[in-house]
C-alpha cells in the first residue's frame, strides 16, 4: 500500500488521524462566494451524534493507496487542471513524499467498488465520482456502513481521480490495524519515490513529468 503525503508533516505516515477529524458539513447549497469550502473528505467518519450517532466510535482515519497511481491520482493530480502539455510540474511534487506501507495482518473491509457491490448496498457511482459538494452525504453514507459491518476495518473504493486505481479508508476504532512502514523518501529529490511517481504519470495517466 501507498501514501502521497507531506514531508514536513508532524505525524508519521501510518499515523490515524484521531484529533483532527473535520466537522460535517452539508455543502450542496453551500455558496462558495462567502463561505469557504469544507474541510471535510470522502469518506471519513462522523462524529457528530446528531448526524450519525455512533460514528464517534469508529475512532480515527486513514487514506491509503493501493497502488502508486492511486496515490498519484489522489496525492498529486486531484484539484489540478491537467496542461495541454500533459506535462506535470515538479512544483506539484514539493515537501511532497511517497511511503510504502504493508498490513501486518488481514482485515476485512467493506467493498465499495465494481456495479454489484455498490447495488448491494443500494448505491450507485456517484458514491466515489461525486465532488465536495456531496461529501457531506458520502461521509454519512460510509460512516452509516461501517457502523453496521462490525466485522470491518474500513472501505475500498474506486478513485475519482485515477478510475483504474483502488483506495482504502481504514479506521482505528475497532482494533487498530497494524501498518509497518517500508520505506519512505521525498519526491522533490532524485530516488526511487520520484522515479515510481514518474512512472506511474506516464504508464496510468499518459502524462510525464517535467
Amino acid at each position: 500500500m501507498w501514501r502521497v503525503h507531506w514531508t514536513s508533516s508532524a505525524y508519521p505516515p501510518n499515523a490515524f488521524n484521531r484529533s483532527n477529524i473535520a466537522p460535517w458539513v452539508d455543502a450542496r447549497t453551500l455558496d462558495t462566494r462567502t463561505t469557504a469550502i469544507p474541510a471535510q473528505g470522502r469518506f471519513e467518519p462522523v462524529h457528530d451524534p446528531a448526524v450519525c450517532p455512533d460514528g464517534a466510535a469508529l475512532g480515527g482515519y486513514l487514506y491509503l493507496g493501493l497502488s502508486v497511481g492511486a496515490v498519484v491520482a489522489e496525492g498529486i493530480l486531484r484539484g489540478q487542471d491537467i496542461p495541454p502539455d500533459l506535462i506535470i510540474r515538479k512544483r506539484l511534487l514539493a515537501d511532497k513524499s511517497l511511503t510504502q506501507l504493508v498490513l501486518d495482518d488481514d482485515i476485512d473491509i467493506a467493498i465499495l467498488d465494481g456495479q454489484r457491490n455498490l447495488i448491494r448496498l443500494g448505491q450507485d457511482a456517484s458514491l466515489t465520482a461525486c465532488t465536495w459538494r456531496d461529501y457531506g452525504q458520502t461521509r454519512r453514507t460510509a460512516t452509516d456502513i461501517l457502523t453496521n459491518t462490525p466485522a470491518a476495518h474500513g472501505l475500498r473504493y474506486e478513485c475519482r481521480h485515477g478510475r483504474n486505481e483502488l483506495a482504502l479508508m481504514l479506521i482505528d476504532g475497532r482494533t487498530a490495524p497494524a501498518l509497518t512502514v517500508v520505506r519512505s523518501a521525498p519526491l522533490d529529490v532524485d530516488g526511487w519515490a520520484r522515479d515510481a511517481v514518474t512512472a506511474s504519470l506516464l504508464d496510468d495517466f499518459n502524462l510525464t513529468s517535467g
